[in-house]
């Protein structure tokens, strides 16, 4: 955690039990999300806003660990309070159900919180973990991190995985209801992607053409989409940076050899339109025709290749995508690529001028539809008894 991260989660964590225990007092039958990150969020929100449109009277928290997380839901509407989760003691989990009282607890992904866990089951509070994924060679399968196995045995009433391996591995491990939903984050980006919606600015921009989209991408990934766009004055590159750093921003405008804009300074004619704002990454997709997704080459996972593939889109990132089962599933799909270096995505680029498209897209949009409904079935999981 960077410094400025930490500074915010010590700001937050001050005189959090008692605006918990000040929010929640006098409230009923509240139920609790429990989110780590942003990604996590992503998992739930489909779920959160199911929850919220079934129970419009009844009162939603959503508790989170990092900064990166708790700063933007400070705004999301769909639940009644955002609190970071206090630390993992025996002393704040007590403190903190003692003032919440959840009827229902919902995790996400890879939520380890023994005490917190723990004293769930003691008071025999319904909890559920949503969007499990388990691989084979897991660090949660060695010898020596007992302890987690422990938890999945004993304290979720259900335990909702993404995919048929993980409940076979979950069931030999001993864990008693485990039941195969899916990503409920298709859900969310298919019906993003069905939304009647469109920017004016990228509208005229493109000029009624498709264009190749660059999403959440790095600066080392920009020089790469330089490098290929100043060989290629024909194609149009729309590029949404993941960070919106001024100097990084302007290192696009600079290199760029047939003209590049911003979205908040356009004009037209340029080759390169670069948006600088933020929140409508997953519904600019939808004026390309070809994706690459940024990640790989410096994180070490890529940012969500779905956004792009609901749109029927081909997609691009870079090689470190082994975390993320999505890549795998659109590789072996003939709609996602992993590439290397500039030479590579060109290759990707060029040959998405050919017939490979058509295939490419139809194999992406099927993915993504098969994949659909997982947020159905968690909520009669959760909801149905």
């Amino acid at each position: 955690m960077s410094s400025g991260k930490l500074k915010l989660f010590i700001q937050g964590h001050r005189g959090l039990l008692g605006r918990i225990r000040t929010a929640c007092a006098g409230e009923k039958d509240i139920i609790w999300f429990h989110v780590a990150s942003f990604g996590e969020f992503e998992e739930a929100r489909p779920v959160i806003e199911a929850t919220r449109a079934r129970f419009p009277e009844r009162k939603i928290l959503l508790t989170v660990f990092s900064p990166t997380v708790y700063v933007p839901m400070q705004h999301y509407d769909k639940v009644n309070w955002v609190f970071y989760l206090p630390l993992d003691t025996r002393f704040n989990v007590r403190r903190f159900l003692d003032a919440v009282r959840p009827v229902k607890a919902i995790f996400t992904i890879t939520d380890y919180w023994p005490n917190l866990l723990g004293e769930l089951r003691r008071r025999k509070i319904d909890t559920y973990i949503i969007s499990v994924r388990i691989e084979p060679d897991s660090h949660h399968l060695k010898w020596w991190d007992f302890n987690y196995r422990k938890i999945f045995r004993h304290c979720y009433k259900t335990v909702m995985v993404q995919n048929a391996q993980s409940r076979e591995i979950l069931l030999r491990l001993g864990v008693p209801d485990v039941r195969v939903t899916g990503d409920p984050r298709m859900d969310r980006v298919l019906s993003i992607s069905a939304e009647k919606w469109e920017d004016p600015i990228v509208k005229e921009w493109c000029g009624g053409k498709k264009v190749f989209v660059a999403g959440s991408t790095y600066a080392p990934e920009h020089q790469m989409l330089l490098e290929i766009a100043n060989r290629h004055p024909e194609e149009k590159f729309l590029i949404v940076p993941h960070e919106l750093e001024e100097s990084k921003i302007q290192a696009i405008l600079a290199g760029s050899q047939h003209g590049a804009t911003r979205y908040t300074d356009f004009h037209s004619g340029a080759q390169i339109l670069v948006a600088d704002t933020v929140g409508i990454l997953s519904r600019l997709y939808r004026y390309g025709y070809a994706a690459y997704v940024g990640g790989c080459f410096t994180e070490g996972a890529p940012h969500s290749v779905i956004e792009p593939a609901a749109y029927g889109m081909p997609v691009a990132f870079g090689p470190a995508y082994q975390r993320d089962h999505h890549c795998k599933d659109l590789i072996q799909a003939g709609a996602g690529v992993s590439i290397a270096n500039a030479r590579q995505l060109e290759a990707f680029l060029l040959q998405c001028r050919g017939d490979y498209l058509e295939k490419a897209s139809a194999a992406a949009r099927d993915y993504c539809t098969r994949s659909a409904g997982a947020t159905g079935q968690i909520m009669d999981i959760i909801f149905g008894d």
